[in-house]
């Protein structure tokens, strides 16, 4: 007689791989048309070490068609179609940066109704349609996180895992995450947890505070006062219920008052990532917090707390990282891009000092093509726009579009065969010189001695001494950042500048013993 024994082993339910910290941008989808000084405001040119974005907003009950690449009732605010947002996602994730689609945020919140209103599965197609790695639960009810921890808006939280992580599931590779209070994971006078060190009747001896400042949020302490919101503790239940589904919790460890504490918002959540093993990332701000400030981020404070963040003793190798609210915005020495160059480097093991210093050693990446496309529209990109496509419509206002040398925008529905330039649906936004039939040209002339002219699509750059020679020719970005380089050794270089987009460059030219840079417009 055969005896069939059956192993009865546990079900492993595997959490996404991460290979490096994770250094992860809020990517404002309205933001594309923002004009910067220093910072391109191009979603496929962020720099690759941001090894995550989170695409904000797409509206809860958004209504999406499968296959349409129709952006219009979705709440994303890019200023294209879905096809270029596809292919700047695929340019994204050639380059290892994975985008997340945030759903929700500050005003998409607005109404009772709306949480009957999700259709899950049309935000699975959206998220298939464009390439999106998964999505990100940014759930700030009534547009603040007042209320987010009275027993309804828990249960919201809890069924939007439940009901997304039904469809999308983790063995697909779909990453769910969300982006709550920094308090959250602190014990609060609502929801507490009595067995976790970070219990709200622990709140004295952690922070060595009384409660004289319990409940004055902007108040400078060692963090009593993140102890007293309403929002704090609002986490603790939904992650009791549904930890095992969460990938990534990106809390917001801004606007939460003037605590100079801000490790223990991160060492709270990390109580909870050791049980049910999901990744945290530390919310930082850039620039003050528009409604104080009562904590100022700074190159200092970021990289102490990604010190922090890697050197936790139960942590350790667990590549939890920083995220920050938002990217594209910049001063005269720092920049979204600068706080999370920091965080990257000492996260790495930079050291502090180092990594401070080095926070602006940082390019910008040009996008270079090949990325991933869709079939509605199948023109070439110039200007890293889509060309226009004669034969669709474009239903949503303020789509950008090439044609004829020029990036036009749609100002209400276009229909097809409304041809920018001849009919006032579309309104000229810039001159774009990268198409076949267009020319290059160089607006100004800086270098004496050194004549400069384009001809087609090259620079041509011409030194008239026969006894000084140009030895190389560096074309750089604001930043100084090398977009590309040619050696000489004669009078006269031919560089090919076809991919350039309109904009300011350095041009630097050496010579025997001397180097020479100016500034260039090329448009």
């Amino acid at each position: 007689m055969l005896t069939l024994l059956l192993i009865l082993a546990p079900i492993v339910n595997a959490q996404i791989t991460v290979n490096e910290p994770i250094i992860l941008g809020y990517f404002p989808s309205w933001s594309e048309n923002f004009a910067t000084i220093n910072q391109d405001s191009k979603l496929r040119r962020i720099p690759s070490y941001v090894n995550y974005v989170f695409l904000a907003f797409a509206k809860p009950n958004l209504r999406y068609s499968k296959d349409s690449f129709d952006l219009s009732n979705t709440g994303i605010e890019v200023p294209y179609d879905g096809c270029t947002l596809k292919e700047s996602i695929s340019a994204l994730r050639d380059k290892g940066t994975k985008v997340i689609l945030s759903v929700g945020g500050e005003t998409y919140w607005n109404s009772n109704t709306i949480y009957d209103e999700i259709e899950y599965q049309q935000i699975k197609d959206l998220v298939d349609d464009l390439g999106f790695a998964g999505i990100d639960w940014d759930f700030e009810p009534n547009g603040s996180f007042a209320t987010i921890g009275n027993p309804d808006n828990v249960q919201h939280f809890i069924d939007f895992f439940n009901n997304s992580r039904a469809i999308m599931p983790r063995s697909e590779g779909y990453i769910l995450a969300c982006a709550p209070s920094g308090v959250g994971a602190l014990g609060g006078q609502t929801n507490n947890d009595m067995d976790s060190p970070y219990a709200f009747e622990h709140r004295n001896t952690l922070t060595g505070e009384s409660d004289t400042n319990l409940y004055n949020g902007p108040a400078t302490t060692n963090g009593i006062n993140l102890f007293g919101f309403t929002a704090t503790g609002h986490m603790i239940p939904v992650i009791e219920s549904v930890g095992d589904k969460i990938d990534m919790i990106a809390y917001q460890g801004y606007n939460v008052g003037g605590s100079t504490n801000r490790s223990i918002m991160y060492d709270a959540y990390a109580h909870y990532a050791e049980r049910f093993d999901f990744k945290i990332v530390a919310g930082v701000h850039y620039p003050n917090e528009p409604w104080g400030p009562y904590y100022e981020y700074t190159h200092q404070n970021v990289a102490t707390l990604s010190n922090h963040i890697k050197n936790h003793p139960e942590r350790v190798d667990a590549k939890d990282g920083i995220m920050i609210w938002q990217l594209l915005l910049e001063g005269s020495n720092a920049s979204a891009y600068s706080y999370l160059n920091v965080a990257d480097k000492v996260l790495n093991g930079t050291a502090v000092a180092t990594a401070i210093n080095q926070a602006n050693d940082f390019v910008l990446e040009p996008y270079t093509g090949g990325a991933e496309s869709c079939d509605v529209n199948t023109g070439n990109m110039f200007c890293e726009t889509s060309e226009y496509n004669n034969t669709i419509a474009y239903p949503t206002p303020n789509t950008n579009v090439y044609y004829n040398c020029k990036i036009w925008k749609n100002q209400w529905y276009a229909n097809p065969e409304e041809l920018p330039g001849t009919n006032p649906v579309w309104l000229e936004v810039s001159d774009c010189a990268e198409g076949p039939e267009c020319t290059l040209a160089i607006q100004e002339e800086f270098f004496e001695n050194v004549s400069i002219y384009t001809e087609n699509k090259n620079i041509i750059i011409s030194q008239p001494s026969k006894n000084d020679v140009i030895h190389k020719v560096t074309i750089m970005n604001l930043h100084g950042g090398i977009i590309k380089t040619q050696k000489g050794f004669n009078q006269r270089i031919i560089m090919n500048a076809g991919d350039l987009i309109q904009g300011i460059y350095i041009l630097e030219l050496e010579f025997d013993g001397y180097t020479i840079a100016k500034k260039i417009a090329i448009r």
